[in-house]
């Protein structure tokens, strides 16, 4: 892999890896963020938090197919939130599987997912034709 390939590697996965954190404030820490952060930012950076995992794993993939990918993901994982069988309803209700799989579906989460995923893709756009180009 070349050097360029392998920055542009390390950084989505440093990126993947900070916007955890910053996820998981905006609903333990609702009091630090605008209103409006504290409601719907958990769920943009999940999706962008999503896309830079999947440009990670695909660096070379084209980066509005990543785009796409990510939010189709999270739109799958949101309707498997009306599966309201008990093994799963309880799995929800353990930390890890809660975060990843959400507990109740709501159209506007899916809103927040497409918010997420133009955020991935304007990051991922201006690091790959401005940092990486040269």
């Amino acid at each position: 892999m070349s050097p360029i390939k392998t920055r542009k590697v390390l950084l989505y996965f440093i990126l993947f890896l900070l916007t955890i954190p910053l996820g998981l404030a905006t609903r333990r820490y609702p009091g630090y963020f605008p209103s409006i952060i504290s409601v719907y930012g958990g769920d943009i950076l999940y999706a962008t938090c999503l896309f830079f995992l999947l440009r990670f794993l695909f660096p070379v993939t084209e980066l509005l197919k990543i785009g796409i990918i990510s939010y189709l993901a999270c739109i799958a994982i949101e309707l498997q939130q009306l599966y309201k069988a008990p093994w799963i309803v309880e799995l929800r209700r353990t930390f890890p599987f809660g975060l990843i799989l959400g507990y109740d579906f709501a159209l506007s989460d899916c809103v927040c997912y497409f918010i997420g995923c133009l955020l991935g893709l304007g990051i991922g756009w201006l690091l790959e034709h401005r940092s990486f180009a040269h």
